[in-house]
């Protein structure tokens, strides 16, 4: 009788150290805010960033500079064009729409501007519709690694062990439209390199911080 006392009184607490450690599990409804754990890459203190970089999709390949800004509180834009000037595509995320400013004709493809808008997504808007963080094992010491389920899907977010900034986010489950996005270094609170392919469409496309 008294080793199943025990045994319960075990249980529950195993199941309240569960909910109760921060970041290991968190319940349905969880909405993750700026700061460890979060899904923002860009902050809300986020006015614009300069980026160098490539954009490879098949056997294209293109060079410029990324132009990341804030024109409104709720509304980021992105822009790639040549040193010249000459855009490839101006796209906005504003609330939950999407905008086209200007596409390149060769990239006016559905299928491949459905999935840039979701790729950039990631970087730039946060995910406000997580449902639920699981905790997962990590090979590597110094991150923290933890399953996310949200509107968009499930996704596996990477996380800096010492500054709680996101280093990667992958897609789960998905095969044609598998994303992977690294962030490393830190320029100003802003990722110093990133990195966004999709292996499927040999989509590749590298940014590294030039200014703000």
């Amino acid at each position: 009788m008294r080793n199943s006392v025990s045994s319960k009184l075990f249980l529950i607490l195993i199941i309240c150290v569960g909910f109760l450690s921060p970041g290991l599990c968190q319940p349905k409804g969880y909405v993750p805010r700026e700061g460890p754990f979060t899904t923002v890459i860009f902050d809300s203190s986020f006015v614009k960033a300069l980026y160098r970089g490539s954009f490879d999709i098949s056997k294209t390949h293109l060079s410029g500079l990324f132009l990341i800004k804030r024109t409104e509180v709720n509304s980021i834009r992105i822009v790639f064009s040549n040193e010249f000037g000459m855009k490839f595509f101006d796209f906005e995320f504003r609330g939950d729409a999407f905008v086209v400013h200007y596409c390149f004709p060769s990239f006016e493809r559905r299928s491949l501007m459905k999935l840039l808008e979701r790729d950039f997504r990631f970087l730039m808007v946060p995910d406000n519709t997580v449902k639920s963080m699981k905790r997962e094992h990590s090979k590597d010491p110094e991150s923290l690694v933890f399953m996310v389920k949200s509107a968009r899907g499930s996704f596996h977010y990477t996380y800096d062990l010492n500054s709680g900034r996101i280093r990667r986010i992958r897609t789960s489950g998905s095969v044609m439209g598998k994303t992977d996005l690294h962030l490393s270094g830190d320029e100003h609170f802003y990722p110093a390199r990133i990195t966004l392919s999709n292996p499927a469409i040999r989509l590749h496309i590298k940014m590294t911080f030039l200014s703000n």
